[in-house]
């Protein structure tokens, strides 16, 4: 059953009204007032009630109603009373709302709708709040949600700023009420004051400065599309585009912008013309700094028949670029966090924090990470994002071979396992599952997970190359090889680890010079990987002083390669093909003993004179 809550100045009344659980104020069944009307689905009932503690510890009362209202007719026509006639109204969305087709929330996110066909588009009146990790871009929202900035609430958590938000938009502030879609923030203090609410990002109206209309489409088209592709990663606070388009038509400066929108980082973009060419320049700027983290220039031919294929080639490419776990905004935000104690962050700084071990894969990093995480979900136990990324650190410390715990493919499993259910929208829970399904060897279940991750964000260039990995070591080589293609595609500058997939696939079918073309790509001078690829593809090539070398870098990382090496190999790689890269490693001087022996100490003979 749906629930509707109107919060106003009054008095408060703990009681709640069984499973519909209204939440009714009096302010808003009288006189018009200056009330919010709070709605959200049942399962979601516990968030709302701590916005409503929020609010009314701000001197915003809430009053829990049981008496007033109840189902059947007459409690229905008081809740379409309280929506014709409330200020402000703010659904909650979440995973719950997502995966309910049916549902009395929708029918009052609808009478809300129908409501501002009769109102000014500045008129404050729609402010969404979402309580998970859901995407905007992907949430199952009338349209007109979409053109109001969402603000996020992780498990209906509201700091003092949003209360105080809430205050001005009732008191009728021209500056808010004309700003409905600003992000609640603490605007005295700018984009640095805003740790827990993340670091905000902004797509500016790209510019282009010619006469033509098709041209002139094109550049809406591709700014808008990559604020709708940044969504998509529920890590990502991104500023909604109906705040940034009074900068379209002018010339900006980037840091004003940022500090006006709220946005630490800020994208920019214009387009050229020349003939039938077209040259697109887009750029990333540190809003505080004024620093440039990322620029690119794309040249085409252009063509109006040909206006949407050029955005769908361009957008993922520069989505993926900044925004994927191993993007230029992921490291950019997760340096910035680096230094401080991971017991201390907040649990979206926690997520942000850990994304610093993918880019340095050390078992530092990993712990780091993991504490952070740790200490995160006793603060915020529904946050989908903690538990997906504490799912991948507790995998990756078994599958890298950390062992910094015991159980940790265990405990990454039923992490991803409560990701998912937190949030079953959210691509990064899928991702994280995925992972833990294949290292446990449960394959159907790990390539259900991969795609679902794959059709929630195809934007994700880092998921897409690590997925398509797993999948080739899981025998669906086709598949694993498109996909590992893609993420090249869409990330041109993309990690070193991209080139997994093209080696195993390479080396698995005894093209061994191919082998070693992808893992001289690898570039991953601390990564065991590199060097052991490296090892197998030369010995097994003949080249013995170049396999000696890489065998010694491998030691000096895991002097006690030759013991684990089969058993840690196994973890990855069906039985068969782990023999195979034996066979190159003992060709390369590793003395390993058979699979039924005992393995002898770690060695390595040196290479031997050619001759």
């Amino acid at each position: 059953m749906t629930i509707g809550a109107a919060l106003a100045l009054g008095q408060p009344d703990p009681g709640l009204l069984g499973q519909q659980a209204i939440i009714p104020v009096r302010h808003c069944v009288s006189t018009p007032p200056k009330a919010v009307f709070l709605s959200y689905a049942s399962q979601d009932a516990e968030a709302a009630r701590r916005i409503c503690d929020a609010l009314r510890a701000a001197g915003l009362e809430v009053w829990f109603d049981q008496s007033e209202l109840r189902g059947g007719d007459a409690w229905d026509a008081a809740i379409r009373k309280q929506v014709k006639e409330c200020a402000l109204f703010v659904p909650l969305v979440s995973a719950n709302t997502d995966a309910r087709s049916e549902g009395y929330f929708r029918r009052e996110w609808n009478l809300a709708v129908n409501r501002m066909l009769d109102m000014a588009d500045d008129q404050a009146f729609l402010l969404p709040v979402v309580i998970d990790g859901t995407a905007e871009a992907s949430a199952r929202v009338p349209d007109r949600f979409r053109e109001r900035q969402w603000t996020r609430l992780p498990d209906g958590d509201a700091p003092a700023e949003f209360a105080e938000r809430v205050r001005r938009l009732l008191s009728g502030s021209p500056v808010q009420a004309a700003r409905a879609s600003e992000p609640a923030r603490p605007s005295a203090q700018g984009v640095s004051g805003r740790a827990d609410e993340g670091f905000w990002v902004a797509v500016l109206p790209f510019k282009y400065g010619g006469t033509n209309a098709d041209i002139a489409a094109l550049a809406e088209g591709l700014s808008e599309e990559i604020v709708t592709g940044l969504s998509r990663f529920s890590y990502l606070r991104v500023i909604a585009r109906g705040s940034t388009l009074k900068y379209a038509g002018e010339a900006a400066d980037v840091r004003a912008a940022g500090r006006e929108l709220g946005a630490r980082y800020v994208m920019e973009g214009s387009l050229r013309q020349a003939g039938t060419r077209l040259r697109i320049a887009v750029q990333l700027v540190d809003a505080t700094t004024g620093a440039h983290l990322w620029a690119e220039n794309y040249e085409r031919s252009f063509s109006p028949e040909a206006a949407f294929e050029l955005q769908d080639e361009l957008v993922p490419r520069i989505v993926s670029t900044v925004a994927d776990m191993n993007g230029i905004l992921p490291r950019s935000m997760s340096a910035a966090l680096r230094s401080r104690d991971p017991g201390q962050l907040s649990p979206y700084e926690a997520v942000l924090r850990s994304f610093g071990y993918f880019e340095r894969l050390t078992g530092e990093d990993l712990a780091a990470g993991r504490s952070g995480l740790e200490s995160a979900l006793r603060k915020a136990p529904a946050s989908a994002d903690a538990w997906a990324m504490l799912a991948l650190l507790c995998v990756q410390d078994y599958a890298q071979g950390f062992n910094l715990q015991s159980d940790a493919l265990t405990s990454g499993l039923a992490a991803a396992q409560r990701a998912v259910q937190a949030a079953p929208s959210n691509h990064l829970a899928h991702f994280s599952l995925a992972q833990a399904l294949f290292f446990r060897k449960e394959f159907p279940g790990f390539v259900n997970a991969a795609e679902r991750a794959v059709a929630l964000n195809p934007m994700d260039g880092n998921s897409i190359a690590f997925l398509g990995e797993l999948l080739s070591y899981a025998g669906n080589h086709e598949r694993g090889a498109t996909l590992a293609a893609r993420a090249k595609q869409l990330n041109p500058h993309h990690p070193g680890f991209y080139w997994f997939a093209d080696f195993y696939n390479a080396y698995r079918q005894g093209d061994y010079r191919g082998a070693l073309g992808a893992a001289l790509k690898l570039n991953l001078p601390g990564h065991l990987g590199n060097h052991m690829t490296l090892a197998a593809a030369y010995g097994q090539l003949g080249e013995r002083e170049a396999a000696a070398r890489a065998l010694r870098d491998a030691l000096k990382l895991r002097p006690d390669l030759a013991s684990i090496a089969r058993s840690f190999m196994g973890q990855w790689w069906a039985p068969e093909y782990v023999e195979r890269l034996i066979d190159g490693w003992r060709k390369a001087g590793l003395e390993i003993a058979p699979a039924n022996a005992t393995a002898t100490p770690a060695t390595s003979k040196g290479p031997e004179p050619d001759g």
